[in-house]
């Protein structure tokens, strides 16, 4: 789809609405976004999906951060995507991704509240379907820094029905980083434009704050964040979009660039409030502690800087390089 038009039809649909807490609730604006067909962006339309390309589907999923709203859309994209090649693809209802921990347990499952079905990844073996209002499946609400659903389930045997045409673990966590990247490429795109508005607009001894040389160049450093940011997201897209195996590079280089961002714009941007922000009433509030709460989902900073330090032990300085460099 064209950008300008993607962009105008998601400001029509994300302007109206007052960015609120999840606390545990799905936003009235959920509706209307499943009905767009938005979770099924970038799947063939002859595989049911709604068609376009995976840098809609992540323009998407940074409009709906940037507007400060929580909603589950990259997860159930992400299940969409993962069912498309299935003979379960027209499951009815919200479908949530889930993986297992060393222990076996699904914690911090995202809305599996308000989800249909469950799509599991173990940690070995094959991924598996879980009906959410099978007997014997257990729902224990929790929350993330930003109040938004994050639940451990709890999986009988009996209620696992295997997928084995899903596609891997390896793949599933990569797009789901990606998609993490884009969300919080769009939380910090909100804190800059709120954070700009903000210093343009109030005036301190007789001038605007952005008059002030500090200002003005902690503003310039949240900019430069968010441009580096956008550059990487782009390139691991391109990489995603021509060979899902080869993306784990970029996949690495985005994920710790967006970590990166979300500390450094979010401290910028309450700083450049004067400290403000951090309560409910306030706009900045629900783009910064998505920030916060996202920026460790799918794998913190370290753990992807990890995964790239072994990908350089393995191809070596040059062979690192053209990783990162090469076009996709």
């Amino acid at each position: 789809m064209n950008d300008t038009l993607l962009a105008e039809v998601a400001a029509d649909v994300l302007a109206p609405v007052t960015p609120q807490d999840a606390d545990g609730h799905l936003p009235e604006v959920w509706a209307t976004i499943a009905e767009l067909g938005w979770p099924l962006v970038s799947i063939p339309e002859n595989s049911g999906g709604s068609g376009g390309c995976l840098a809609d589907l992540l323009a998407l999923v940074g409009a709906v951060a940037e507007h400060g709203v929580s909603a589950p859309l990259a997860e159930a994209a992400l299940a969409r995507w993962a069912l498309a090649g299935t003979e379960r693809a027209d499951l009815p209802g919200l479908v949530v991704p889930a993986w297992e921990d060393s222990t076996g347990a699904l914690r911090g499952v995202a809305w599996a509240r308000h989800a249909r079905n469950l799509l599991v990844w173990p940690r070995n073996g094959t991924p598996y379907l879980v009906d959410l209002t099978a007997p014997g499946v257990l729902v224990e609400p929790g929350a993330n820094l930003a109040a938004e659903p994050r639940d451990t389930v709890t999986v009988p045997d009996d209620a696992r029905t295997p997928l084995p045409e899903a596609p891997a673990r390896s793949a599933a966590t990569s797009r789901a980083a990606l998609l993490t990247a884009a969300a919080i490429t769009g939380a910090a795109r909100g804190a800059h434009e709120i954070t700009r508005t903000h210093v343009t607009r109030r005036n301190q001894f007789g001038r605007p704050l952005i008059a002030v040389k500090a200002v003005a160049n902690a503003l310039a450093g949240m900019r430069t964040e968010l441009v580096s940011t956008q550059a990487a997201l782009d390139r691991a897209c391109d990489v995603h979009t021509a060979d899902p195996a080869r993306a784990e590079a970029a996949t690495a280089t985005v994920k710790i660039r967006a970590a990166h961002a979300a500390t450094s714009v979010a401290r910028s941007a309450h700083q450049l409030h004067g400290a403000m922000g951090v309560t409910r009433e306030h706009s900045l509030h629900h783009v910064t502690r998505k920030l916060w709460a996202w920026r460790d989902e799918h794998g913190s900073e370290r753990e992807w800087s990890s995964r790239l330090g072994r990908t350089a032990v393995i191809v070596g300085q040059d062979g690192v390089w053209d990783e990162l460099t090469a076009p996709a």
